[in-house]
């Protein structure tokens, strides 16, 4: 059984303001819409609960095929400032990932810039940082063409 760290450290301005940029984080139907993996895939949220202390539960995977199991436990809410969470992935019953994430929000001459920081331990090959920090790129892709009005 193996263990690789990993950090994926990511920097994405916005033309929005701070506020709608964390709102974006903060509702189920906004993050299932800038968060969906893509065509062929699905995702649903089974619990979705944006405050401290509470975990947010999502499942992911390609339509008809083995799902992943995202659980989040939220450590801290600063709105408008910073969200910092627990986080874990699972596929077929094993633990594939298991880390922190940080994102902080900061208003910059033209709206937004926002730092995600995502640190974490790999297990047994099943998982790897460069897929996670494809995801993450993927991902804010999604949420600036979400905050731009486009799906």
């Amino acid at each position: 059984m193996g263990i690789t760290e990993g950090t994926v450290d990511l920097t994405k301005d916005f033309d929005q303001p701070v506020g709608a940029v964390f709102a974006a984080w903060s509702t189920e139907e906004a993050q299932r819409a800038w968060s969906d993996p893509g065509d062929g895939w699905e995702l649903t949220f089974e619990r979705f609960q944006f405050t401290v202390g509470e975990t947010d539960v999502c499942l992911f995977g390609p339509l008809g095929g083995q799902h992943y199991v995202n659980e989040n436990r939220y450590l801290e809410v600063d709105v408008g400032k910073r969200i910092v969470y627990l986080t874990s992935l699972r596929s077929d019953g094993r633990l594939t990932f298991a880390g922190t994430v940080a994102v902080t929000f900061e208003e910059s001459n033209h709206g937004t810039r926002m730092r995600l920081v995502e640190q974490g331990l790999y297990f047994d090959g099943r998982d790897d940082v460069a897929g996670h920090r494809s995801g993450w790129e993927g991902m804010l892709g999604a949420l600036s063409q979400y905050l731009r009005g486009r799906p």
